[in-house]
């Protein structure tokens, strides 16, 4: 190793007395003969000085610096630059050995000698020593501008082929800029010192001016690459003797500081990079560890300072079955593993595990990055949890029934077992959630649940498919179709029980009850998919039948459920497609006969086939918002007709117009009412609006308030099918009704049944004190009409007098009344005060 041409770092161990070199391509102890590794060479003149040199560094601990004369192996004496400074955390001093001057001619040596003595050099090497980094860079520019007068004064990085950063300047404002078209473009390009004069301005940066002088010195590193330059600028021709050699010298230092800076910078972003949320752990190629952050701790639980040393496999993981793979065969591996925590809970961990190479292609580390991936896969668990599960109770949804449903299928139909699916829908659920809120209804969903859970066997899958709609799957219940039926019925009969036990909620005893549809299956020609269905419709039949019961599904359910469907598909095209008509029924007086008003029935004429029911479609339109678009029709139409017939003289004292709860309840009713009058010129003391007691309930005060605001109109109102619903008296006195229609399930038996009479009896004479007229439907035989004039009923309606009339028979019908009695009775509420 040559000891005095080039620029070498030097260690010097003062305690054992050691020095070692490097020149950056080798490094190594010196075991040489004398006192230092330059015993021999150094003059002896400067022995003396050179130790003071080492002293003071170990004394003051400030950097220092020693300009000295070593002697070549050619005997040419040679002027060297000794840098250095004492490291505390090793005990050493370190630095850099330089040569002053590359010249072998002794005539320019003995010139360059005076300027070793110079001031000026003694006032930089003064100002420098105790100086690193950017501190370093900045004191050297202020220093050299204030010496050498000069106009500007930088030192600029190069970051890339052709782009410069500035590290330090003074008298000009440079930060970063593109070496094309910079007068320091020639240095780089001939790799050598330059003079310029500026011939023009330079219109990348206007702060160089034509006629300045530029001057720019190298600074290349170990490789010989140029890492950037110092400039100067001044304002006339540059007059100090020996300025390159001046630079020369501090160009190694230069050159070492710009390489601690970026050596800095890297250190400061791996530290970065390496104390990151993901625990890292660094191995040697046999496993053991050499470094851990601080995130391996966090996440693992163990102390970071006594895992140093410890074997990764057989120490640190050597629980659930070690590693779990072979680091010394990896090019590169990641994967879920699940390790030990320090308190001994086990953790699911995703690793990334990558091998270091040195430059002979041999592992020299392992790099094993890792994260707790607990909350991610809890997370996961959620998702999958929310997929299959219903929230609220926590019990199986229809994605995880559909699949236990197809697997308990096809089992049964291998074994020849017969299983039953239960279709649970709670009754009047939906008056508990809408008058006491969602909140309630949501505990007594989950109270449903648990109670049903309770009557859940081994194998069978109870789930919610949302709503208050339950199913429970009984799967091979019995290889006889009759014995799995019996199963299936005791089973329902039990789950309907329990489920109609009160409930206590807070103060409040709460209500509900089951309705609940069986299928069978496997059967002939039955499919998974109709399971649901099947047990569905047969629900639905229960629900028909009164409530709180059960139903098997048999083929006729299906044929009322095809029905059903089809209709309600019809019916959304029947208005606009004008098959709907109305029907008129008279009224009469019971006392006298004469008519006293109509009411309008709807009908559904689909072309081509007979009529369908009421009776069977407006049940269907109620479930829907279908009922509304009716009834606004049906107003509409009744009141038009009734106008068309009074400028045809024919007069009808009363038009009767049902309206259902739905259309009565729409937050727009009242304006639609007062449409239609002015639409049709209905005069509105002739319109007669029928309600029913489900009106009422639940909201009272509403269907108060716009009875009595169309009351004001003139517009009357009758309490329809009254008795065959909930009827609430308190109701009753505070509504501005006219009069109540006596449902026709109670005319229908009388006289045979003495019951209904005493119920019509009673009716009556509670009206009669309430001040309410009395109209009976349903009047089809001469002694139920006596009955009823007996017990003071005001008017009746039924096949004794008129089935409901398309308008041509119905203006026939009040025709011949007119002929033959020669004038037609006033209104009803008219009629009554006269009585």
């Amino acid at each position: 190793m040559k000891q005095q041409g080039t620029q070498m770092m030097w260690f010097y161990d003062r305690q054992h007395e050691q020095w070692s070199l490097s020149d950056h391509a080798s490094y190594q102890l010196w075991q040489g003969e004398g006192a230092h590794p330059w015993a021999g060479q150094l003059a002896v003149d400067d022995e003396l000085g050179f130790s003071d040199f080492l002293s003071r560094l170990y004394h003051s601990r400030q950097p220092a610096q020693f300009i000295g004369h070593l002697m070549d192996e050619h005997g040419e004496v040679r002027h060297v630059l000794w840098s250095g400074q004492y490291v505390s955390a090793q005990q050493v001093c370190c630095g850099w050995l330089a040569p002053l001057d590359t010249t072998r001619s002794t005539p320019e040596l003995s010139q360059q000698l005076p300027l070793l003595q110079d001031p000026l050099l003694a006032q930089l090497a003064q100002a420098l020593s105790a100086r690193t980094g950017l501190d370093f860079f900045d004191t050297l520019i202020n220093q050299l501008a204030h010496i050498l007068v000069a106009d500007a004064v930088w030192l600029a990085e190069r970051t890339s082929s052709d782009r410069l950063k500035v590290l330090a300047c003074h008298g000009i404002d440079l930060k970063e800029y593109e070496l094309a078209g910079m007068p320091c473009q020639q240095l780089y390009r001939r790799g050598e010192a330059c003079v310029v004069t500026i011939e023009a301005d330079c219109q990348l940066n206007p702060q160089l001016k034509a006629g300045q002088r530029y001057y720019a010195q190298p600074l290349f590193d170990r490789q010989g690459q140029i890492r950037g330059h110092l400039a100067l600028l001044f304002s006339g021709e540059i007059e100090i003797p020996n300025l390159d050699s001046v630079l020369t010298i501090f160009s190694v230092r230069m050159v070492a500081e710009l390489e601690r800076l970026q050596s800095d910078a890297q250190l400061r972003l791996s530290a970065v990079a390496f104390e990151t949320h993901e625990g890292i752990i660094i191995t040697d190629p046999d496993f053991k560890i050499l470094r851990v952050n601080h995130a391996f701790s966090q996440i693992s639980g163990f102390d970071s300072q006594r895992v140093i040393g410890l074997h990764l496999g057989n120490d640190l993981w050597s629980g659930l079955g070690g590693l779990g793979y072979e680091l010394n065969t990896l090019s590169r591996w990641q994967g879920e593993t699940r390790r030990q925590h320090v308190d001994g809970h086990i953790y699911p961990q995703w690793e990334i595990v990558t091998p270091v190479q040195d430059d002979k292609g041999v592992i020299s580390h392992f790099v094993i990055c890792f994260e707790d991936i607990s909350e991610r896969k809890e997370a996961e668990r959620r998702i999958q949890h929310l997929a299959y599960y219903d929230e609220l109770t926590g019990l199986p949804n229809r994605r995880q029934l559909h699949e236990t449903l197809a697997q308990a299928f096809r089992e049964a139909s291998r074994d020849h077992l017969i299983g039953a699916l239960l279709f649970i829908d709670l009754d009047h659920f939906k008056t508990i959630n809408d008058s006491l809120g969602h909140a309630t209804g949501d505990w007594l969903l989950k109270e449903v649940a648990t109670r049903l859970k309770r009557l859940v066997r081994q194998g069978d899958c109870l789930a919610r498919l949302g709503g208050d709609e339950f199913v429970l799957l009984l799967p091979s219940l019995s290889a006889s179709p009759p014995q799995a039926e019996m199963q299936a019925d005791i089973i329902t009969e039990r789950l309907i029980s329990e489920i109609a036990a009160p409930y206590t909620h807070g103060q409040q005893v709460l209500h509900i009850g089951a309705s609940v549809g069986i299928t069978l299956f496997p059967g002939r020609g039955q499919g998974v998919d109709d399971l649901l269905k099947q047990a569905d419709t047969a629900m639905y039949q229960a629900k028909s039948a009164g409530r709180k019961t059960r139903r098997f599904f048999d083929a006729s359910m299906q044929q009322q459920a095809d029905r059903r469907l089809l209709i309600h598909n019809e019916l959304r095209n029947a208005l606009s497609q004008q098959e709907l008509t109305l029907y008129y029924q008279p009224q009469h007086m019971v006392e006298g006969g004469d008519i006293i008003g109509v009411e309008a029935l709807i009908r559904w004429q689909p072309p081509g086939r007979a009529l369908v029911s009421p009776a069977e479609f407006i049940p269907i339109a109620e479930e829907t918002d279908l009922i509304v678009d009716i009834g606004n029709w049906v107003l509409h139409e009744a009141c038009a007709q009734y106008v068309l017939w009074e400028e045809k003289g024919i007069h009808i004292p009363q038009l009767s117009v049902n309206v259902s709860a739905k259309q009565f309840h729409a937050s727009d009713f009242v304006e639609r009412i007062h449409d239609v009058l002015a639409a049709t010129g209905m005069d509105p003391a002739c319109l007669n609006l029928e309600i029913t007691e489900s009106v009422v309930l639940g909201h009272a005060e509403d269907t108060i308030s716009k009875m009595s605001e169309l009351k004001v109109l003139g517009i009357s109102f009758a309490i329809d099918d009254f008795g065959a619903g909930y009827s609430s008296l308190s109701y009753l006195k505070r509504l501005p009704a006219d009069e109540l229609k006596i449902d026709r399930s109670f005319i229908q038996d009388i006289p045979k049944d003495g019951d209904n009479m005493a119920i019509v009896e009673a009716v009556i004479a509670m009206a009669r004190h309430m001040g309410f007229n009395v109209t009976a439907e349903g009047v089809e035989s001469r002694q139920q009409l006596e009955f009823l004039q007996a017990q003071g009923c005001h008017f009746y309606q039924g096949y004794l007098a008129s089935k409901p009339l398309p308008v041509p028979y119905l203006e026939r019908y009040v025709k011949r009344l007119t002929r033959s009695d020669g004038v037609v009775s006033g209104a009803k509420n008219s009629v009554v005060s006269e009585l």
